[in-house]
């Protein structure tokens, strides 16, 4: 028995679905890994923003009072008004 062209084994006929299969492959692997480095960039993110948040707390925080100063009880400026009476 002999096989002519177009019989049997075709070697381009077994590379074409290997070729696609590896290509998808790549493709799904690199969308995981485009997907991963995703989150990990938006955690990263999150996280200094909450620093800069905390920072921001603290420097405020050492500040005092974020208002006018209040007169104490000492005082002896009565105000526009006058003394009260």
């Amino acid at each position: 028995m002999t096989y002519g062209p177009g019989f049997g084994f075709s070697l381009i006929g077994v590379l074409y679905p290997v070729f696609f299969v590896v290509v998808a492959a790549l493709a799904i692997t690199l969308g995981v890994l485009l997907i991963r480095t995703l989150l990990w960039v938006i955690r990263a993110l999150s996280a200094v923003t909450r620093e800069r948040e905390l920072r921001i707390d603290l420097l405020l925080a050492d500040d005092g009072p974020a208002g006018p100063a209040r007169p104490s009880a000492s005082s002896t400026d009565d105000g526009p008004g006058g003394p009260a009476v």
